[in-house]
């Protein structure tokens, strides 16, 4: 808002200066030229009275007696009168012949007037007529400035009524945008149909709700799917159960072992989608209850560890507080932490280590590992689903690609976010971050998480 009225209100001021301090005079010269004829006539009746009754006196007195007599006369006038020798004058070619000739010379727009005494050599000269009052010339600077003022109070009045309506809409459009990148799909922008970016709003709305529309299909299309390749997984695993094994050690065996393999390998897949597709949903608020964040997270990681007898799980807390209160769900919080640490024992050479920190009413869950690390280049489409970034890599080792798309969500969920960096012992450093109690009292609930592995 701030912006665009101070954009509005410093072009409609410089528009001002510009006309006043470029195109007006520029007009006005040129109305002057256009008109100097017209003007210098209708000047010279006005002073034509005064040259005449000077001269007349002029005229009865000796030429010697001119001067004085001027002098005398000036009292009686606000602007200067003089007479000087025709060659003494500053005039032009064309001023000096319509002087000769008789004619009364008018400089400027009514600024000075000249005219000759008879045959004498001589011309009068009057002028320059003041134009301005003396009172009010001595406060010229004072009025111009209060001009400014009136003009520049008149500018932010029109700027204001033009520019709020239009900073409203744009308001409305920018917070619809920003309501639907951060995952409100029915966020529109509501504009009047009479307003100038009501077009825009119009095609801003038609895009959202296209995109909605492809989201809610795509999510639809997997949720159904992976329910529905269920039965045909389990009929091919009971019908191989039915069959009976093979010889060992002949073709058959070998056949049946590929196929059992792929359709477990199936059956984690679909497994995987469904447990996406309920995680996948943008605008979930979870029940929240505050437990004591280092004891829960020392729980969890001694349970996870004891199938993980080749790496080394080390767990920390750097917080001062011992116990750190959060308010978190915990089922949704436990498996974002086991996905992490999932990922860090795909890669990690020996060592894994939890951290647990604490700073400005901000909680963070570091899981680092002594692996090959992450390019800086993939750091970021490493969260989207199903990215693995070694295609090579068998699927039991890698996974499908759900799983940090899985913790992003959850972050989300919990008004925070995760992100990747090179971690203190060689490898990735993944960080869960997320508002301690301050920002999420609101939501401080106690009811238990709904079942969703």
């Amino acid at each position: 808002m701030k912006r665009l009225f101070l954009y509005v209100y410093v072009y409609m001021l410089i528009m001002f200066l510009a006309v006043n301090f470029g195109v007006v005079p520029f007009f006005y010269k040129a109305v002057q030229d256009h008109f100097q004829q017209p003007v210098a006539l209708y000047w010279s009746g006005i002073v034509g009275g005064y040259h005449h009754l000077i001269e007349d006196k002029l005229n009865s007195l000796p030429v010697d007696q001119w001067r004085g007599a001027v002098e005398d006369l000036q009292r009686y006038f606000a602007f200067p009168i003089a007479i000087m020798p025709m060659e003494a004058g500053p005039w032009t070619e064309a001023e000096a012949i319509a002087i000769k000739s008789g004619e009364m010379v008018v400089h400027g727009i009514g600024e000075s007037f000249t005219h000759q005494i008879g045959e004498s050599g001589m011309v009068l000269s009057l002028g320059p007529i003041p134009r301005n009052i003396p009172e009010i010339q001595s406060k010229e600077f004072y009025i111009q400035l209060l001009l400014f003022v009136v003009v520049g109070a008149l500018f932010f009045i029109f700027a204001t009524i033009f520019a709020l309506p239009l900073a409203k809409n744009l308001k409305r459009i920018s917070s619809a945008a920003a309501a639907f990148g951060q995952g409100a799909l029915d966020a529109r922008a509501k504009v009047a149909k009479r307003s100038t970016l009501a077009p825009l709003a119009e095609a801003f709305n038609h895009m959202a709700q296209r995109i909605q529309e492809l989201i809610v299909s795509h999510k639809e299309l997997t949720h159904t799917v992976s329910h529905e390749l269920r039965t045909p997984l389990a009929r091919i695993l009971f019908n191989m159960e039915m069959m009976g094994p093979a010889p060992k050690n002949t073709e058959g065996e070998h056949h049946q072992q590929e196929i059992r393999r792929n359709v477990e390998e199936l059956t984690i897949l679909v497994s995987e989608l469904l447990t996406y597709a309920r995680f996948d949903r943008e605008n979930y608020n979870p029940p929240k209850e505050m437990l004591h964040l280092a004891t829960w997270l020392d729980e969890l990681t001694a349970a996870w560890k004891n199938d993980k007898e080749h790496i080394q799980i080390d767990c920390r807390n750097n917080s001062s507080d011992d116990k750190v209160p959060a308010l978190v769900n915990p089922r949704f919080m436990e498996r974002a932490i086991v996905n992490l640490l999932q990922n860090a024992a795909r890669y990690a050479g020996q060592h894994i280590h939890v951290t647990l920190e604490t700073a400005e009413h901000h909680c963070t869950i570091h899981v680092d590992d002594d692996g090959p690390g992450i390019a800086t280049a993939d750091r970021d489409r490493i969260f989207e689903p199903f990215i693995r970034l070694d295609e090579n890599r068998e699927r039991e080792t890698e996974g499908y690609g759900l799983g940090l798309a899985i913790v992003r969500r959850v972050a989300q969920w919990h008004g925070g976010r995760v992100t990747v960096d090179d971690s203190p012992i060689g490898g990735a450093r993944f960080s869960l971050q997320w508002p301690q109690i301050g920002q999420l009292q609101s939501d401080n609930r106690t009811e238990a998480a709904e079942p969703l592995l």
